[in-house]
């Protein structure tokens, strides 16, 4: 292989090991992120902790504030649908289906 060719393969290589280490920086991020969320959930103050995790997360460079935005809206989404499908369930008058699973059959899935 010649010098330019064998050039070129490592430059091509560094771009996919960048672009791969740019978005499990960015999967870290969301992951912690939504930790934090799943945490807040049972707090009253929710939406309001929920933004000030997202803004330290901008601070630190781990997400722009578009993605931090859209972020804490569609958290807020989630929950409100959460809400929502919880008292559509509680309103029901039928009883809910609850399946039980043993260890064997989580482990057959």
């Amino acid at each position: 292989m010649s010098e330019p060719e064998n050039l070129l393969q490592k430059a091509f290589y560094l771009g996919v090991g960048i672009a791969g280490l740019a978005v499990e920086k960015a999967n870290d991020a969301l992951q912690e992120l939504k930790e934090q969320a799943d945490k807040l959930v049972i707090n009253g103050e929710f939406p309001h902790r929920l933004q000030q995790i997202a803004d330290e997360m901008v601070n630190k460079g781990k997400m722009n504030t578009e993605e931090a935005r859209k972020f804490v809206d569609e958290i807020l989404q989630q929950q409100n649908n959460q809400k929502t499908s919880k008292e559509e369930n509680s309103n029901s008058s039928e009883p809910r289906i609850i399946e039980i699973i043993t260890e064997e059959e989580e482990d057959k899935a």
